[in-house]
């Protein structure tokens, strides 16, 4: 009997949190465009070899309050504060989005900036002195090589991000928690819905390990 109840209530609720998943995914995907270029360019305007003092400078202190600030904070402050500031109204998806997105650039940034600085700067300079220009230098030398050695720590920062978008639900959003916590509220059983919410996120940071494995394995071949 609590067998088949706990079936019922799966299947009751397997409609409401397949929307909830593709609204997570949604989130997290736009996250990711906006974390990982804008975070590898931050990273290598960073680096030692091409740092110039004003915008180095400036984007050490964005990076530093960035990470500095918890971002569940930066969401609130995305969601409420802003729109208040300027007159405007920021959908709540694009506030979520958004913010992750510009907070874990700041997170990338750092790992790339270390990517690229562990590279020998001698590799540098024998490619200037081969007739390389410095854009040359850092897309065909450089960073082939910091992307073999960041590649670990970027696949982790894309499974953080994706575990971080459970917080959306506090500004409204129906993601995969959103929509959880109504049917908890409805039906009164937070055990087997949060159970079941935890396999799912579990089951997708499973798929980033096993692609990103796949991935390594091919860049090391």
């Amino acid at each position: 009997m609590m067998i088949t109840n706990l079936l019922t209530t799966y299947a009751n609720a397997a409609p409401l949190l397949a929307q909830g998943l593709c609204m997570t995914l949604q989130c997290w995907i736009a996250a990711l465009c906006i974390a990982l270029p804008l975070g590898a360019l931050w990273g290598i305007l960073r680096c030692n070899q091409l740092a110039q003092p004003i915008v180095c400078n400036a984007l050490d202190v964005f990076t530093f309050m960035l990470r500095g600030i918890p971002f569940y904070v930066q969401l609130l402050v995305a969601y409420f504060v802003l729109p208040a500031l300027f007159n405007i109204d920021i959908p709540a998806s694009l506030a979520a989005a958004g913010s992750l997105g510009i907070c874990s650039a700041a997170y990338v940034s750092q790992i790339v900036k270390a990517g690229i600085n562990a590279i020998d700067p001698y590799q540098w300079e024998a490619a200037y002195v081969l007739g390389y220009s410095t854009s040359q230098t850092l897309r065909f030398i450089i960073l082939p090589q910091a992307f073999k050695n960041v590649l670990p720590a970027i696949i982790g920062e894309c499974d953080q991000l994706l575990k971080t978008t459970a917080v959306f639900s506090t500004i409204g959003i129906l993601d995969l928690m959103g929509v959880g916590k109504n049917i908890v509220a409805q039906e009164l059983n937070p055990l087997s819905i949060y159970s079941l919410i935890a396999l799912l996120y579990l089951g997708l940071s499973s798929l980033l390990s096993f692609a990103s494995a796949v991935v390594e394995k091919k860049e090391q071949a």
